[in-house]
Order: structure tokens, then C-alpha cells, then sequence
């Protein structure tokens, strides 16, 4: 498997935790907010997105990606349209520039703003479990997921 394949499955995977979390999920948990500093449901998506978009900015400066107001239908709909423009790239397109003087590699982007994106799904799973809707065990390893698949 190259380093683009297995990116490319990280995405899917990417996407089916995040699908997961938010499936079922009651509408006033993407405004939950527990006690202290932090970010909501959907601010929390809209930061995934934006991780993304810097990803798609890494294979296109001049791309335009999708922006989406911060409502969590329009921001589940921007992270898949996000996602199938970062797997198009990984399947035809080379990375572009630098980061403070560091190259952007596949390693790179998988070491920072993609690590990072699955941090936050991770967030997300803990904030609807303290929303009270806590998502249901699955044992991942058995789950098809398949690169260049997003389901919904």
C-alpha cells in the first residue's frame, strides 16, 4: 500500500468515525456546551472543516473549497464535499508549497492537520456522551471502510 493509499483510507476512516458520532445524534448536541472553555458540536466540525481546507490548499492554492455557515447540516455536507476533493487530489495531484520553511509532505499533512481531524472526532464522541447521548460501542476493526467511499 503507498503512502497515498493508505492517506486515502485514513479519510475513510475519517469520515466513518465522524458519521458515527453525529448519526442520531439529538439536534441540541450541536450546542451543547459543558462547563469551562470549549467548542460545540458544530464548532467543532466547522474546525474540522477548516483543517481539511488547508489540506485541499496543500495539492491547490487556487482551489476554492466549499465554506459552509456554522449549522451542522451545511457543515456535514461541507466535510464530505471536503473530503472527496482531498481523495481526488491524492489520486492525480502533487503537493504544493510550505509550512514555515517545511515542506508539505504526505507525512506531513498526516502528522499535523489530519492527526488533528481525528483528534476532534474523538472530541466530539466524549462531548455527546456528556451531552447524555453517548454514541454506541463498535469494534472499528470490523467496520468497511473503503477509500474513496463517503458515505453519508
Amino acid at each position: 500500500m503507498s503512502d497515498r493509499d493508505t492517506i486515502r483510507q485514513f479519510l475513510a476512516t475519517l469520515n466513518y468515525r465522524l458519521r458515527g458520532v453525529v448519526r442520531d445524534a439529538p439536534k441540541s448536541f450541536y450546542t451543547y456546551l459543558p462547563a469551562g472553555d470549549g467548542r460545540s458540536a458544530v464548532e467543532i466540525i466547522h474546525h474540522v472543516n477548516d483543517l481539511l481546507r488547508f489540506v485541499v490548499r496543500a495539492f491547490d492554492k487556487g482551489s476554492i473549497v466549499p465554506m459552509s455557515p456554522t449549522e451542522p447540516e451545511a457543515e456535514l455536507s461541507t466535510f464530505g464535499k471536503l473530503l472527496e476533493i482531498v481523495d481526488m487530489h491524492l489520486q492525480k495531484s502533487e503537493l504544493t508549497g510550505d509550512v514555515k520553511g517545511r515542506a508539505l509532505t504526505l507525512h506531513v499533512l498526516l502528522q499535523g492537520p489530519l492527526a488533528d481531524a481525528m483528534t476532534h472526532v474523538g472530541q466530539l464522541a466524549q462531548l455527546r456522551r456528556q451531552a447524555g447521548s453517548p454514541v454506541a460501542y463498535e469494534n472499528y476493526m470490523l467496520a468497511e471502510i473503503e477509500p474513496g467511499k463517503f458515505p453519508v
